[in-house]
């Protein structure tokens, strides 16, 4: 049986602190309820700013959205790809059911990243029509993902 790895939560004040330190330009509001956090994050040299709103509520789950520009899509496309709502250009950046993000990390170092990664290949997606940045939304291949790390955790312990 696989040993079970406490993870020791950081705090809203440390992750506000992390955030602020690598984005100094960048707003923030926070108690130990909530963090609120606002910045412009450009992917690439080439790319154009996007003004992202980064929430995370205690005991829960980050999420993502595109405050500006408004995401554009694709001719021919209904949506956006990738996201959990078009409408609120909330983003999907990870399995949110098999935890790839933990409490215990911090925001700027992971989903930060993942924004911006995002970001880049929403871009490509736009000139292409064609979604390069992976990620399921079929709950069949979660559930074989979930078994997939499950299985290769058993042989770490």
């Amino acid at each position: 049986m696989g040993m079970k790895v406490k993870i020791h939560p950081l705090n809203m004040a440390l992750q506000a602190q992390r955030l602020k330190a690598l984005f100094p330009n960048s707003e923030i509001n926070f108690n130990s309820q909530v963090l609120n956090w606002r910045c412009v994050i450009t992917p690439s040299p080439l790319s154009r700013e996007y003004q992202i709103k980064l929430v995370l509520g205690r005991g829960e789950q980050p999420n993502v959205y595109i405050e500006s520009p408004l995401l554009e899509l694709y001719p021919e496309k209904n949506s956006l790809p990738h996201v959990y709502s078009t409408k609120k250009q909330w983003l999907c950046l990870y399995y949110k059911k098999v935890k790839q993000w933990n409490s215990g990390m911090y925001l700027a170092d992971t989903v930060v990243p993942w924004i911006s990664e995002w970001l880049m290949h929403y871009e490509l997606w736009l000139c292409t029509g064609i979604w390069h940045g992976g990620g399921i939304h079929d709950e069949k291949k979660v559930e074989n993902l979930k078994e997939e790390l499950i299985e290769g955790n058993k042989g770490r312990s």
